[in-house]
């Protein structure tokens, strides 16, 4: 189909005809679920990972990155959940089910090799920093974050082909998202939302993928979490493409967080503080 007509086309037309989009194992899929369930456990957990010799190994790589720092070695899946806990393993299988296209040079937004993961972790450990500070399940803003954007590796071919456009329409005032719906029919956060919900990923986490950049539409703690978050990973300068300085951060979601937008300041110390150390051991693990 002609790209070009990209913007006659339904959110899912879009996904059915866009080349080359990112999935995840179905072990990755399986422990989602698995620690999703009421009947979920380590030895489950551990039972589906094994069945990928080639995932099992890289989430046992990032279980001894530096971030962990732990005194001995973990050698083996079922260690590694005791260890670390079901949630934070589903996290490293997220992580290590997602790298290889996070990795991807994304022409249609200006970000190069590696720009979108480097965000993408930023935007994970923030949201896991402002849960923590309000006092919500850290594990599960860390998941969130971390696939906040995953509309752009979808939508990035199709803006590719309308760069001139882009450039016509990129005015100060305007939020990228508007630019992307005029240029595309619609915005990143809609299309990750819709891919999210074709891969059954659960409805907590599709949320703050599509009500990201407007959280007060969620109603939904978790997506103010991933909001703030963004905002901050953007003011830190973890985002060079076309969008890095169009953020506006919504004074709501600190109020509903039980926050204050005088927080700010010590939220971004305590980020700083633990984005790049733990994106950089990741990475070392992943890139082995």
């Amino acid at each position: 189909m002609n790209l070009q007509i990209s913007q006659c086309l339904t959110l899912e037309q879009l996904i059915e005809n866009t080349p080359d989009l990112p999935t995840l194992p179905v072990a990755v899929m399986a422990v989602v679920h698995e620690t999703d369930s009421p009947e979920g456990s380590a030895q489950s957990v551990a039972r589906y990972l094994q069945q990928d010799p080639a995932l099992a190994a890289r989430i046992l790589r990032l279980s001894n990155s530096a971030y962990y720092s732990f005194s001995r070695q973990i050698t083996e899946i079922p260690e590694a959940v005791v260890v670390l806990g079901m949630r934070v393993v589903r996290n490293l299988a997220l992580i290590a089910g997602s790298y290889p296209w996070m990795v991807r040079e994304l022409k249609g937004y200006e970000l190069g090799p590696k720009e979108l993961w480097s965000h993408s972790i930023a935007v994970a450990t923030g949201s896991q920093t402002v849960a923590r500070r309000a006092r919500m399940n850290e594990a599960e803003a860390f998941s969130a974050g971390l696939f906040h954007n995953i509309g752009k590796v979808a939508m990035s071919i199709w803006l590719e082909k309308k760069v001139d456009a882009l450039m016509d329409a990129s005015e100060p005032s305007r939020s990228f998202d508007d630019i992307e719906r005029e240029l595309l029919g619609h915005d990143h956060a809609a299309v990750g939302a819709f891919l999210a919900e074709s891969w059954n990923l659960p409805k907590t986490l599709v949320r703050p993928i599509r009500f990201h950049h407007n959280p007060e539409e969620a109603e939904d703690k978790l997506t103010d979490c991933v909001h703030v978050a963004d905002y901050l990973a953007m003011s830190a300068g973890y985002n060079r493409g076309w969008d890095g300085l169009r953020y506006k951060v919504d004074p709501g979601a600190f109020l509903r967080l039980g926050l204050d937008k005088s927080d700010l300041g010590s939220l971004m110390e305590e980020f700083l503080q633990s984005a790049e150390t733990r994106g950089k051991s990741l990475e070392e693990k992943l890139a082995a």
